[in-house]
């Protein structure tokens, strides 16, 4: 895997450098599909990759979304049994994963029994689960995991969510099995000037305040969406 640099310490006030240090993947073929899934964060980005990503040729490339979902709650949406459907039907080499936005809630589903947002159990139930979601999706055949990295989030509770979700995600991809097979890729430089910052809008190359975010100030705006499926392109195409 291609790690960040920071130590973990770090991690909770800025992921910057981390579309620099993935590596450049070769170029699509029909043999090598791309797969883009995730929550409600992936919803306008899948389809700006899908657009961005047969503009530039880089086929095939398949997005699904499930608003609401993330990994606490398997027994809403099974994020698992959903990736295997997924994996058979298109056969996908890499995958792009954004999920966690919605899971700041109770854990439920495991073999303790619901735990409660905010203890230490969560956090370390959460970990066993994000690592064998990476897990499931290696088993599939897939060559290699992009993890999108949360930007930073408009209010502070939501903001400390999205720190501890991309600091889980970045300790479970440095696993041993996992190292050399997952990227990690941080949405947070291409949507903000200020690393670690919460930017609504930031300045267009035509030098107008261009919206990135939605005014709930979790999600992508269309605009938003397109600028980060560009800076994938650029960071692992070159296009």
């Amino acid at each position: 895997m291609k790690r960040l640099l920071l130590p973990a310490l770090l991690l909770a006030a800025s992921f910057a450098g981390a579309a620099d240090a993935a590596a450049p993947a070769a170029p699509a073929t029909p043999e090598t599909p791309l797969l883009m899934v995730g929550d409600s964060m992936m919803r306008l980005l899948g389809v700006a990759m899908e657009k961005q990503f047969k503009k530039a040729g880089v086929q095939p490339a398949t997005a699904f979304s499930s608003l609401g979902s993330g990994l606490v709650r398997p027994n809403a949406f099974d994020w698992n049994a959903k990736i295997d459907e997924l994996c058979g039907a298109n056969h996908p080499k890499t995958v792009f994963v954004a999920i966690g936005t919605n899971d700041r809630q109770t854990l439920e589903g495991g073999e303790n029994g619901p735990i409660r947002y905010g203890v230490p159990e969560w956090e370390a139930e959460y970990a066993v689960r994000t690592g064998a979601f990476m897990d499931r999706i290696l088993t599939n055949g897939v060559d290699r995991i992009v993890w999108l990295l949360l930007p930073a989030m408009k209010e502070p509770a939501n903001n400390e969510h999205a720190q501890l979700v991309n600091r889980i995600a970045t300790e479970a991809a440095q696993a041993e099995t996992r190292r050399d097979h997952v990227t990690l890729f941080d949405l947070g430089p291409v949507l903000s000037r200020h690393p670690g910052q919460f930017a609504s809008h930031i300045m267009s190359a035509t030098g107008e305040a261009l919206a990135v975010r939605d005014p709930d100030g979790v999600h992508l705006t269309n605009d938003g969406a397109k600028l980060v499926a560009r800076a994938i392109l650029k960071t692992f195409w070159n296009k």
